[in-house]
């Protein structure tokens, strides 16, 4: 019985030893496993950080390069503004001048039709006018002829024949002295070679329109 339990202590102790020197060895190589992670952690995260610092500096470098070419578009927005401002205002000086232009020829062409109206007005009174004044004298030589046939057979068609061989030629007179002397005929107050009692009977009844009409009709005579 001491046999089997000295044999247990002694089996038991060995045991123990072999589970130490196991569990030692698992220790150790636990803790060089440990090591080993911690390097490559450390290397991961100073590479890490490099790679943080790299982009860093990229996006510093990006962030200059996107400041410089705003700063390049302002100056050329700005350049372009100053270049189109006199264009843009000399635009604004031709469209105004056009307008000016315009706005002259349109009061020069109302100015120059009023003026064509009232001349065309004024023409047509002149011309209804004239026609009246050449309609009256129309009428005034038809009476003025009609008044010399009676004359005619002693003064002649024409007027150039001497009445009785003595009496003047009337043709070629103007009508204001022949209408005073055939107004003096009618009043008795002119007697020419003794014909002046022929002729107030000839023109005694001639009115003030009659004499005028027949010496304005003699006077054309020539």
């Amino acid at each position: 019985m001491k046999k089997l339990n000295l044999i247990a202590f002694i089996a038991s102790s060995m045991l123990f030893v072999a589970c130490g020197n196991q569990t030692s060895s698992a220790s150790g190589n636990a803790s060089e496993a440990a090591g080993k992670v911690a390097e490559m952690s450390k290397d991961t995260a100073s590479k890490a950080v490099e790679s943080a610092k790299d982009a860093a500096k990229e996006a510093a470098a990006a962030k200059e390069e996107a400041a410089k070419a705003a700063q390049a578009a302002k100056e050329a927005a700005a350049k372009a503004a100053e270049a189109t401002a006199p264009v843009a205002d000399k635009a604004k000086e031709v469209v105004k001048t056009v307008e000016e232009k315009a706005k002259t020829v349109v009061d020069a062409t109302k100015e120059a039709v009023d003026n064509a109206m009232d001349t065309v007005k004024e023409k047509s009174s002149t011309t209804g006018e004239q026609a009246k004044e050449e309609a009256a004298s129309a009428a005034s030589s038809a009476k003025g002829a009609s008044l010399f046939a009676k004359c005619a057979g002693c003064h002649g068609k024409d007027g150039k024949t001497k009445a009785l061989g003595k009496f003047e030629i009337i043709a070629g007179q103007s009508a204001d002295e022949l209408e005073k002397k055939i107004s003096a005929y009618k009043a008795g107050t002119r007697n020419v070679t003794g014909m002046g009692t022929l002729m107030k009977g000839q023109v005694a009844g001639y009115s003030d329109a009659d004499i005028k009409a027949v010496a304005a009709y003699i006077s054309t005579l020539r």
